[in-house]
């Protein structure tokens, strides 16, 4: 669905994150703060598995919305207790999952608290055709 329509800009400062994204035609999708929790509602323990489910509930959103990740324009990530080691867990569990040809641009921000002591959160703005 990407195709031309979104022109990906480099941080030129940080590497594997857009700067920016343009979007020249469609219309756009918004995705509500995502969390992911386990079957039973729980949170996960893991924060990798945390992670995980988190981008799955916004990949299921973004499929009822008919778009996928790489029709994502902008990604909010909220942590509670964020810390170089969960910093790194993110990068690792979001570059498993997204195509580092497509990156959204994003912004990430520690926070005290989420929905349901959720240990991550994310919003998310496709654009789809």
């Amino acid at each position: 669905m990407a195709g031309k329509r979104l022109t990906r800009i480099p941080s030129p400062t940080v590497p594997g994150i857009s700067d920016s994204v343009k979007v020249a035609e469609g219309d756009l999708l918004f995705v509500s703060g995502a969390v992911g929790f386990e079957n039973d509602g729980s949170v996960p323990q893991d924060f990798a598995r945390a992670v995980e489910l988190t981008f799955r509930e916004v990949e299921r959103a973004l499929k009822v919305g008919g778009a996928t990740f790489s029709d994502l324009v902008r990604i909010n990530i909220y942590i509670t207790e964020l810390s170089s080691e969960r910093l790194d867990i993110y990068r690792r569990v979001r570059d498993e999952i997204l195509d580092e040809q497509n990156i959204p641009a994003s912004t990430l921000i520690g926070v005290h608290s989420l929905f349901n002591h959720s240990t991550i959160e994310i919003d998310a703005i496709a654009a789809v055709s």
